[in-house]
């Protein structure tokens, strides 16, 4: 009898065994909601940037210009119209339009996280620099930034029809027979398409630009996410497509390069650049130099995006005496 009572309350071997799988199928399922809410938050932040706006305007510098509007498929975009215009005094307090009309026009299509500020290169420091150079500047906020409509913005791939629509907008609002697109970070891959699509577009800028997203993006992950983990990494490159609507596999720069015939292109970027390094530039210009006048600028130990702010006078006199001469090349042809 007292054998039995023993044995009686002791879990058998079994009752241990299904205990156990339920705490394993338990655990099993936590980690998988886990996973899922951990990547569906990095992609929802990554895909919903908080919406900056511009704490400074062309005004504060005494730039003269206007706040104009585009409808797009995403939505209405605002941007400034700066035309080109010279300072009165040295101290650049106040300023006049050109005597003469400028047609030398560059549009510049800002970086994800960013606004029609452009912070990345120096805010609108950067637009008196273009102005006093004798460019009329269109400058905007993707929808899902700024301003302008939405809340959403993938890394600007899903941004090419908003920017083509600006480019538009300045052919027609500026009449210039010079037109440049300037890229900024993320802002590199819709200017290289609509620098491949856009008709009247002359020149190509593309300041701190990646080649092949999905590449760059899930090669380096840790730095994305912070989270570096490899069931997160691959969850995260199953359902981005589905949340975010792009599909990562055909965003290349190669192919719009490719795609350009005859227009001028002027690469910058940093060797030290620690977001898209500096390899996929080398390869960008080595696709652009086949069939287009293309330079490229590297800057030793120079970070992503710091090439303004490394030497601000250089930079101006590169990107000033790159559309010069394309310009001329273009207008004495």
């Amino acid at each position: 009898m007292k054998s039995e009572i023993k044995t009686a309350g002791k879990p058998s071997f079994w009752k241990k065994i299904k205990l156990l799988g339920w705490i394993l199928c338990g655990t099993a399922v936590f980690l998988i909601l886990f996973d899922l809410a951990v990547s569906g938050f990095l992609i929802h932040s990554w895909t919903h940037p908080e919406k900056i706006t511009a704490q400074t305007i062309p005004s504060d510098y005494g730039l003269d210009y206007r706040v104009f509007e585009v409808e797009t498929e995403n939505g209405t975009v605002y941007g400034w119209k700066i035309p080109a215009q010279t300072p009165v005094d040295p101290d650049a307090e106040e300023w006049v339009s050109t005597t003469e009309y400028s047609d030398k026009t560059v549009v510049i299509a800002p970086n994800y996280d960013s606004n029609r500020e452009c912070l990345d290169l120096g805010g609108v420091d950067y637009m008196v620099d273009l102005c006093s150079a004798g460019y009329n500047v269109i400058v905007f906020d993707w929808t899902g930034s700024g301003f302008s409509d939405g809340t959403k913005n993938v890394f600007t791939m899903d941004k090419i029809e908003e920017l083509k629509a600006v480019v538009a907008f300045a052919a027609k609002e500026t009449g210039s027979s010079f037109l440049a697109v300037q890229g900024i970070g993320f802002g590199c891959y819709p200017a290289a398409v609509a620098a491949a699509e856009c008709d009247g577009v002359n020149a190509l800028i593309l300041d701190s630009c990646y080649e092949d997203f999905e590449k760059t993006f899930y090669g380096n992950f840790g730095t994305w996410s912070s989270v570096d983990l490899f069931p997160v990494k691959q969850t995260v490159r199953l359902l981005f497509p589905v949340i975010s609507g792009v599909d990562v596999n055909e965003v290349t720069l190669a192919d719009p390069i490719n795609a350009l015939n005859g227009t001028h292109v002027l690469l910058i970027q940093g060797e030290g650049d620690e977001i898209f390094g500096s390899s996929d530039v080398r390869h960008l210009h080595t696709l652009a130099s086949v069939d287009n006048k293309a330079e490229l600028w590297l800057l030793p130990n120079v970070n992503h995006l710091r090439a303004r702010a490394y030497d601000s006078e250089g930079y101006l006199s590169k990107i000033s005496g790159f559309l010069s001469k394309a310009y001329d090349a273009d207008h004495t042809a």
